[in-house]
């Protein structure tokens, strides 16, 4: 998502694209939530006042609207936030166990397309890491068959059940990209795995 149109010059505190798309992806996947609520599941417990303006921000562009249940997105803001996650490559996020492969208790997938292959695919899961996940597996689709590159070249011969909930729940197409991020902490698997994505397309260094 470009920040251009959501950070105005001026402002003492820059606000981050990546919380920013963050906290629109939890209030679609979760519904209204309060601010204090908010702030944990960011990260950001001991920084109220920045999430204070990232809010005001959001409501004031109308893409997030509040009430005593706390805060949601506006239509604006599910219009905005398809086309952000368009824009970085993402068509799907599901929250799915992965526990197969070995993975820690709370994992995203992030289907993704158009984006190219990373030049070290340690590098990448590196990024999910600085931003919170525990670790990161990448899993491309070409030809029918989903394979880990450089671990499994088929995924359904090794794993198949975790093979056929991938094709259950995506609607898979050659050269897709699913990123599995996964973390002990829901949240923070999240964010791993949207840095991932980001990054792939470009928007993180």
């Amino acid at each position: 998502m470009s920040s251009g149109n959501l950070s105005k010059p001026g402002k003492r505190r820059k606000r981050s694209e990546l919380k920013t798309l963050l906290t629109l992806i939890m209030l679609k996947l979760t519904g209204p939530i309060g601010r204090y609520r908010l702030k944990e599941m960011l990260g950001l417990s001991d920084q109220e006042g920045l999430v204070r303006l990232m809010l005001a921000d959001l409501k004031n562009e109308h893409l997030v609207k509040t009430s005593k249940a706390g805060c949601e997105l506006t239509q604006k803001g599910e219009r905005h936030l398809e086309e952000a996650l368009k824009r970085h490559g993402i068509v799907d996020i599901k929250e799915m166990s992965m526990k197969l492969l070995k993975t820690a208790s709370e994992s995203f997938v992030f289907h993704c397309r158009g984006l190219s292959m990373p030049v070290s695919v340690t590098a990448l899961r590196d990024v999910a890491v600085r931003y919170g996940s525990s670790g990161a597996v990448l899993i491309q689709y070409d030809h029918g068959i989903l394979a880990v590159p450089g671990v499994y070249p088929n995924l359904e011969e090794e794993y198949p059940s975790v093979s056929a909930d991938l094709h259950q729940v995506l609607n898979l197409s050659d050269g897709d990209t699913i990123l599995v991020s996964f973390s002990e902490d829901k949240w923070r698997a999240l964010e791993g795995g949207l840095s991932m994505a980001i990054h792939l397309a470009g928007g993180l260094s």
